[in-house]
């Protein structure tokens, strides 16, 4: 449980109908410099991942290791580890933002990112490993891969002309550099409404939702550009040089080019199914975010302004800090441009039961998913708290799946270690 006992009141943006007599879980540290706002080193957990998986694949010709790991053995870390409520005060803030030294693990994400893409491509093009390890393979590149779009995210999302470009050049391959577009004018404008990709009523499943989002995100982005150079920059034409979408589709079978040019025709495919398998764990985690929470509309096509209760937020730590604190979802989209390590909790906003790990693989399994969240969703929207019952019924629900997911990767993993290439 977070220390409650600090004499400086917890954050609070929004007044609701939850009683005022609940503890309040969001809480300051009246140290100078708490460990645990202060150390970069939790925020080396992906690169050590990404370490791990190389290790288990190249010595042990193990992949299934490695999604043991990452969708079993992470959310169980999620679980036992206390929740992070820690915010930073006023003055904390400014010297968080002020260190450089944050900066340094997502600059290593990048590069982790591109030399892990290389090598898992010279890895399975150069050598016939077998359907069951390959798959194996690339079932947790793509997971990995994934797993580092909150990097490209947080970099995109800086003011610094050079952390932009490194967000968007972590996206080459990943062939989605159009997001980095779309999510900065589209997404966070739209947010919570029915023009935004990750939107979703109650009870839509991530399958109906994610194909939408890719359709959506793609020409979206496209009128975002259009209007951008015809608005703004008042150009003839928006088939204009300076039109951003036209160069980063030009550049996807640029790169697959490049790629066919070393590893050929199986390298290009495996190129384009770990792009794949990324970008539906991208929007699954979007989708995951905002599921069924929507802003109320005040006018035709008119919606009230961003707050706290418009995103999904999870405090639990082990994710918080592979995700570079995108859990902490609520205060991204109220603050854009705050840096990862300055983000805050708020009691206010909608909680989900487990961090963002755990909830994207399970809501693939929408029974499971709907069964668990729905209760907070409707909850959130009449402003209460969830009931101890309610409460128990999901948790037997993600204790259910946690320990389907647990044996068959364990299964998985076990037939990885008899059936080695």
């Amino acid at each position: 449980m977070p220390n409650t006992d600090t004499k400086t009141p917890s954050p609070s943006k929004l007044v609701t109908s939850s009683a005022e007599t609940e503890p309040k879980k969001a809480f300051y540290s009246n140290e100078e410099k708490p460990t645990g706002l202060f150390s970069t080193l939790p925020y080396y957990i992906l690169i050590f991942l990404y370490a791990f998986v190389w290790y288990t694949i190249e010595k042990w010709h193990q992949p299934w290791l490695g999604s043991f790991v990452l969708f079993s053995f992470v959310p169980l870390l999620d679980v036992i580890l206390p929740e992070d409520w820690l915010n930073p005060t006023d003055k904390q803030t400014k010297k968080l933002a002020d260190d450089v030294f944050f900066k340094f693990p997502l600059y290593a994400g990048v590069i982790t990112c591109w030399v892990y893409h290389y090598w898992v491509l010279n890895h399975l093009a150069q050598h016939d490993f077998g359907l069951f390890y390959t798959i194996g393979v690339l079932f947790i590149s793509g997971g990995l891969l994934a797993a580092n779009f909150p990097v490209c995210h947080e970099l995109f999302h800086k003011q610094e002309k050079f952390d932009r470009l490194l967000g968007g050049l972590a996206l080459v391959p990943l062939l989605y550099t159009h997001y980095f577009i779309e999510h900065q004018y589209g997404h966070h404008r739209h947010v919570a409404t029915p023009s935004d990709g990750a939107y979703s009523k109650l009870g839509e499943s991530v399958y109906d939702n994610v194909p939408r989002a890719i359709k959506r995100v793609f020409f979206s982005t496209w009128e975002i550009e259009k209007r951008r150079l015809l608005e703004i920059e008042e150009c003839s034409t928006h088939w204009h040089p300076k039109n951003r979408m036209i160069w980063y589709v030009l550049g996807y079978p640029t790169f697959l080019a490049l790629v066919y040019s070393k590893f050929g025709f199986c390298g290009m495919g495996l190129t384009m199914y770990l792009a794949f398998q990324a970008i539906v764990f991208l929007e699954s985690i979007n989708y995951v975010e905002h599921y069924a929470l929507e802003r109320k509309e005040i006018a035709p096509g008119e919606y009230e302004k961003v707050n706290i209760t418009h995103s999904w937020n999870a405090p639990h730590r082990f994710s918080n800090y592979l995700l570079f604190k995108v859990q902490r979802h609520s205060d991204h989209h109220e603050n854009g441009y705050k840096p990862y390590q300055t983000l805050a909790s708020y009691d206010e906003s909608p909680t989900l039961p487990n961090g963002y790990a755990f909830c994207v693989t399970l809501c693939f399994f929408p029974m499971f998913w709907f069964n668990t969240i729905n209760p907070y969703v409707i909850k959130s929207r009449k402003g209460e708290k969830i009931t101890a019952a309610e409460q128990a019924n999901a948790k037997k629900w993600m204790n259910m799946f946690l320990g389907l997911v647990t044996t068959v990767f364990g299964l998985l993993m076990v037939l990885g270690f008899i059936f080695k290439p």
